[in-house]
């Protein structure tokens, strides 16, 4: 594959990472049941955009990079892959080493709770795979964003075919400006 085929699937790649990793950080990822004597059972869950909210804004800035990789000029792509690089494995490093975070969460939301007595902790922990979900999308953001820096000077741009061209005064038009103020200036109008 030539490296100008590359250029679409990374960028659609890109966005589908980032949209991925967002998806699945708003996703349930640990649920228990608070269990009181004499009170009804109640269900408390935290997704991963409760546990770590900066993983959420690292998805955005993903999604936003693959954007930026359609609009930008060859030297700026390579600055945008290795941004992507840099924020996909900070991702994956607050989704890995966080665990703490998500059952510092769902402790949390287990005190919210109207079951909470004080004593009583989660009952049944349930975590779901959404958090391997995440970490491979953050994984292949990564992967994306090291092809993004390694292609992109061959990778096409948008063509300034279509800008306008840039604007110059002609000797006429300045000639032209300046009878028509020295018109002016003799209490004549100059449009007639």
């Amino acid at each position: 594959m030539t490296p100008r085929r590359l250029y679409a699937p990374v960028v659609l790649g890109t966005l589908a990472a980032g949209g991925l990793a967002f998806f699945a950080l708003g996703r349930i990822w640990a649920r228990s049941e608070v269990v009181a004597d004499g009170l009804t059972t109640d269900k408390v869950s935290a997704t991963g955009t409760d546990a770590h909210p900066l993983a959420s804004a690292l998805a955005l800035v993903i999604i936003a990079s693959a954007l930026a990789i359609l609009a930008a000029s060859k030297r700026i792509r390579r600055a945008v892959g290795v941004l992507t690089v840099v924020v996909a494995l900070v991702g994956i490093w607050i989704v890995v080493l966080g665990g703490d975070a998500l059952a510092d969460t769902l402790t949390a939301a287990v005190e919210k709770s109207p079951a909470f007595t004080g004593g009583n902790h989660p009952d049944v922990v349930e975590e779901s795979s959404w958090r391997f979900v995440a970490m491979f999308a953050f994984a292949a953001a990564a992967i994306l964003g090291a092809t993004t820096t390694r292609w992109a000077p061959q990778w096409p741009t948008m063509s300034s075919r279509y800008d306008a061209p840039p604007v110059r005064p002609s000797a006429q038009q300045t000639q032209d400006d300046h009878d028509m103020w020295k018109a002016l200036d003799e209490g004549r109008d100059p449009t007639q």
